[in-house]
């Protein structure tokens, strides 16, 4: 009896030691594996800018007592102060109906001299001649619904535009125009290109 649970004694030892010699060697090797790791920093993200700005920004085309035959021609600058590429449109608002449907306003791009005496030798036509405006604003330039839309002007950023303002007074003017007065707001509204058909 005393030789079965010596040799018994003895299995269970060995088993225990067998048992302590793979734990050991495994805990070994799970010690010996080489990492190894690498940051990916600096993932800097900023937003882009949208800034219209005009020069001059109060009473581009005035006239006082205006008769009929008389004209005003003024340039005004469109400038994208902003990062990002704009489009823009122009609405015209006014603070009555009959003048600012009698008068003639006719804006446009490339112009040479903008001045009356050179207002028509040269630049294109973006606009009328038509209307001043209308009390429910009158697009004259694009429409500012968001999008691509006819007539939108496209400014890259930090880029400028010289838009040249005509109005006159037609010839044939009758005598119920007289004593009238009309103010115009020309009212610029610009969007994003990038991601905005």
């Amino acid at each position: 009896m005393r030789d079965l649970s010596r040799k018994h004694l003895s299995r269970i030892l060995f088993v225990l030691l067998l048992v302590g010699v793979i734990g050991a060697s495994l805990g070994v090797a799970s010690n010996a594996i080489w990492t190894d790791s690498q940051n990916v920093d600096a993932n800097v993200f900023s937003t882009g800018t949208i800034d219209i700005s005009t020069n001059p920004t109060t009473a581009l085309v005035t006239f006082s007592g205006m008769a009929p035959g008389d004209q005003v021609t003024n340039p005004i600058t469109v400038t994208n102060a902003g990062s990002l590429q704009l489009r823009y449109a122009v609405t015209s608002t006014t603070t009555e109906n009959t003048l600012a449907a009698q008068l003639d306003m006719t804006i446009k791009s490339g112009v040479t001299t903008c001045t009356n005496g050179g207002f028509g030798s040269s630049g294109t036509v973006i606009y009328g001649p038509g209307d001043l405006g209308s009390t429910t604003g009158t697009n004259v330039i694009g429409n500012p619904a968001q999008g691509n839309q006819a007539g939108d002007r496209t400014l890259n950023a930090s880029a400028n535009e010289v838009l040249c303002f005509n109005v006159q007074l037609p010839s044939s003017t009758g005598n119920s125009f007289q004593g009238l007065t009309t103010t115009a707001t020309f009212a610029f509204a610009a969007e994003q290109t990038a991601n905005n058909p």
